[in-house]
Formats: C-alpha cells, structure tokens, sequence
C-alpha cells in the first residue's frame, strides 16, 4: 500500500500537538522526581522542533546545555535582580538570563 505524504503544513501542526504533548510529559516526570525521562521527554520535543521547523514555545522551562526540565527548586535556581531574571542550571550549572518584562501603564 502506498504510503500517503502529509503537507509541510499539517506535519507542522501535528509536530507542534506532539511536541507539547511531549513537554507536559516531561513535565509530570521532573515533578515525580524521573530527571532522566523528563530529559528524554525534552530531546525528543527538540528533536521534533528542528526537523519540522516548529517555533519553541518553551524556551524557558527546561536547560538548554544540559536538556533537564527545571523543576524549581529542586534543580533550577530563580533569581531577579535590576530587571534581569538569572535561572540557574543545579545539574550543569548553566545560567539563563533573560529580561524582565515591564508593565506598560496605560492612560499615563
């Protein structure tokens, strides 16, 4: 039987279905104390997004060096200081920093 071809479009879709479904998996297993499998669990959703061109929507919930799901505060560290956020890596070591978001005020 022929095999049938999926549109780059609806591969994408299914790939981003998956790669959620695969993050609330990690997810469960970093919170049950499974660190491996929730490391798996983030490979295989990064793997996912690089081969179908799938847009990470999860950037900040797990180590980008070591691949580990940040379960605070068993292995990532939370710190704010003037308007940067430092995530720490307890595994690796890794330090993610990103900006804080400011609110705007409106009708100022």
């Amino acid at each position: 039987m022929a095999r049938r071809h999926l549109s780059r479009s609806d591969a994408r879709d299914i790939a981003e279905e998956r790669v959620d479904r695969l993050f609330e998996l990690a997810e469960k297993e970093g919170v049950a104390g499974n660190d491996e499998r929730a490391r798996r669990y983030v490979g295989l959703a990064l793997k996912m997004n690089e081969r179908h061109k799938v847009r990470a929507r999860h950037k900040r919930k797990y180590c980008p060096e070591c691949h580990v799901y940040f379960t605070p505060p068993r292995n990532v560290r939370v710190r704010t200081r003037s308007g940067n956020v430092a995530m720490t890596c307890l595994s690796c070591g890794y330090v993610l920093r990103y900006p804080l978001k400011s609110k705007k005020v409106e009708g100022a």
